[in-house]
């Protein structure tokens, strides 16, 4: 183990070393590992300035060396900059340095915003620095509105549910004081943080956790959805007694539906229509889109896709990637997101549709089919909007559009420092699984590729209740950046596919859902992408268990592997997800189903099969292992009991841990780290 970790060391000071000679197509691994400038923003309601919260740090790839750090001081820092429409000039209004730092900003008005303060890293967690605070926007009558506290150990914060445009100097808040898990609702002035409790939230039980709720266009509740061991319940405020009532249950894995806002005086849901049928069927395999009256329990379908779930429950289970975007000036719905191939929008207001279409149009045009546009925030009236445009070669731009004027103006990119011409293109695929079941996926060629014949890295997604998307994704263009083909499929037990597809997971680690990830390997062998000889595989958390399941149930398919943060002990893991566990004991039941159930002698039998740790002896390729010793999802031990089995086999391994980082490496230099060895991995094992 020493003489491994001795070579890793060497290894990475030379990686450090050859990154100049890279050639004039490659990008420098630490343009991947670094974080680029978040940016936060909300426009004023009549559209004269954008309020951005960003890092005070320059817009640079400048990576903190020192592992504890993890990134550099400025870069947690927020600070606050009002942005004119009308010229372009900035006014910074807060710096972001100190002891506490903006963390989010919203309007009130159109003079007077109110935002909160967090603490950076060099003030610790300090609470004092947690606070909300009103200011005008020339910086005077500057008030604390309120200084958070601790519930129940979750620290208290106000969040804005409306801005009460009849009534100018208040505003609807819900803060967690009375809770810590739930909030109440309260009139708060924005000029003194008086406040005055107008509305209670549901009072669950204190194994239970609220999932979401939606609010009325006044700010006060209209409904909740709430988990409990292996139950969903839908909850409904009743304003004339401030009380809940529960409206549905369901268990996990039957159908049920989840409200995403209020829509015509009804609520609009998205799931299945459960006043057909309270079992799966071809009909409601798929979440839709419904128009739901809880007075008669009548569901009227506004909309649905026939391959993907809208926005609700994934197998009565899991939510779907997406939601409701409610306009926090109105409270008024203004679209639905969900994944396809890559995010839809469904938009509801008029003006605003207009708009996003206009801008859809051109950058498809400009950019091409893979482009994703997003309303980041808008004026009162729609006119003018902050749009998001990114794919998967490009981390991401901002844009302003003027619509009544035709303006549209450039406002900045994230990761400048990344030229985009290098960067690949992710292009959606699909194949049938050996028992006829359709699996989608995504494939990554090399820029100035044949793509023919190529090294392939296979990256299954970690979850497995999870998928992989369209968007950009700096690991998959590390790979395609150094010359491979990358592989991402959204085997079976990935989200957004329907229940079907979902439920067929159950019980089924290392079988079929590793079957849909083999037949997806062979499928482009067959197509002639991978060249057969030069095929790896790498995965996170469950990825890396499809990594070390690939290398032990499949072990000529793959020339390499590399197992990061995964899980390779079955036994273990059961062990570290019982009832008493912190990390997974709320979903206990769940996890039964899905995972197999120890007590059950047929199910433990399934266990010891397919855990690779029992089946390392099968393994014939070399195996990267990396882990963060801080890591409370899947413990170092998982990675200890591997090496350790492959030191007694015989088998050829490579050891890395990060000793500051935890269930994935978040710290640049860590990322960087990664980068390095799995370039050199990669290199040893699959280049000609």
């Amino acid at each position: 183990m020493i003489n491994k970790l001795l070579k890793t060391c060497l290894s990475l000071i030379f990686v450090f070393f050859i990154q100049s000679s890279y050639s004039d197509d490659l990008i420098p691994a630490e343009f991947f590992a670094c974080y680029g400038n978040n940016h936060s923003m909300q426009m004023s309601p009549d559209g004269k300035y954008i309020a951005i919260v960003t890092q005070p740090r320059d817009d640079k790839c400048d990576i903190e060396p020192d592992l504890q750090k993890r990134i550099e001081d400025d870069y947690r820092g927020g600070k606050l900059i009002l942005y004119s429409t009308d010229n372009g000039s900035t006014t910074v209004l807060t710096s972001g340095r100190g002891n506490s730092s903006v963390g989010s900003v919203r309007w009130v008005s159109n003079e007077r915003i109110i935002f909160t303060t967090e603490p950076t890293n060099s003030s610790g967690k300090s609470l004092s620095a947690y606070a909300l605070w009103g200011m005008n926007i020339d910086g005077k009558k500057k008030k604390t509105l309120y200084e958070f506290k601790t519930s129940q150990g979750i620290l208290s914060s106000p969040k804005l549910t409306s801005l009460l445009p009849e009534e100018d100097n208040f505003v609807m808040v819900k803060i967690n004081e009375r809770r810590g898990t739930v909030d109440d609702y309260y009139k708060m002035n924005i000029f003194t943080g008086a406040k005055k409790k107008v509305a209670s939230g549901p009072d669950i039980e204190k194994e239970e956790w609220l999932a979401n709720v939606i609010e009325k266009a006044d700010g006060t509740p209209l409904a909740a959805v709430s988990n409990i061991g292996n139950t969903w319940r839908i909850w409904r405020y009743l304003p004339s007694e401030d009380a809940w009532e529960i409206h549905f249950t369901n268990v996990c894995q039957t159908p049920t539906f989840f409200p995403l806002s209020g829509y015509e005086g009804k609520w609009l849901v998205a799931g299945q229509d459960v006043s057909k049928s309270k079992t799966w069927n071809s009909d409601n395999d798929k979440s839709k889109l419904f128009v739901y009256d809880p007075e008669t329990r009548n569901f009227d379908l506004l909309f649905e896709d026939p391959t993907y779930d809208v926005a609700g429950p994934v197998g009565g289970c899991r939510t779907a990637d997406g939601g409701a975007a409610i306009d926090e000036k109105t409270n008024e719905l203004i679209y639905v997101s969900y994944y396809a191939e890559k995010p839809e929008r469904l938009i509801f207001n008029e003006e605003l549709k207009q708009s996003y279409e206009m801008i859809l149009g051109h950058f498809i045009a400009d950019r091409g089919e893979d482009v994703v546009v997003r309303p980041v925030t808008w004026s009162k009236d729609r006119n003018k909007v902050v749009y998001s445009v990114s794919s998967s070669s490009n981390p991401g731009e901002y844009w302003y559009f003027d619509k009544e004027n035709v303006i549209l103006s450039f406002l900045w990119e994230r990761s400048p420092w990344i030229d985009r011409t290098k960067l690949a293109k992710k292009v959606p695929i699909n194949y049938t699984a050996r028992d006829g079941l359709e699996i989608h996926g995504y494939l990554t060629i090399p820029v100035n590729s044949s793509g023919k014949n190529l090294p392939m890295v296979v990256h299954p997604h970690g979850g497995p209740n999870a998928r992989d998307t369209m968007g950009y994704d700096p690991d998959v263009q590390f790979m395609a950046n150094r010359g491979y083909a990358v592989f991402q499929p959204n085997f079976r037990g990935s989200t957004g596919y329907g229940a079907y597809h979902y439920i067929s997971a159950n019980k089924q680690f290392g079988k079929t859902m590793q079957d849909d990830i083999t037949d997806g390997v062979n499928y482009l062998i067959e197509q002639g992408v991978a060249d057969p000889d030069r095929v790896a595989i790498f995965g996170g958390s469950y990825g890396g268990y499809a990594t070390m399941a690939g290398l032990t149930f499949t072990p000529d398919l793959y020339a390499a592997g590399i197992n990061y943060v995964g899980v390779v002990d079955l036994e273990l893991l059961q062990e570290d997800s019982n009832r008493n566990s912190r990390r997974f004991g709320g979903f206990y039941d769940e996890l039964r189903l899905e995972w197999g159930d120890p007590d059950d002698p047929e199910d433990m039998e399934y266990i010891i099969e397919t855990s690779p740790l029992r089946q390392a002896h099968k393994i014939k390729s070399p195996v990267l292992i990396m882990h963060g010793a801080q890591d409370n999802n899947v413990r170092l031990v998982h990675a200890r009991k591997l090496a350790d089995r492959l030191d007694s086999l015989g088998k050829e391994y490579e050891w890395y841990v990060e000793p500051y980082e935890g269930h994935g490496f978040g710290g640049e230099q860590a990322r960087l780290n990664m980068y390095g060895k799995v370039e050199e991995f990669l290199g040893k094992h699959l280049k000609n």
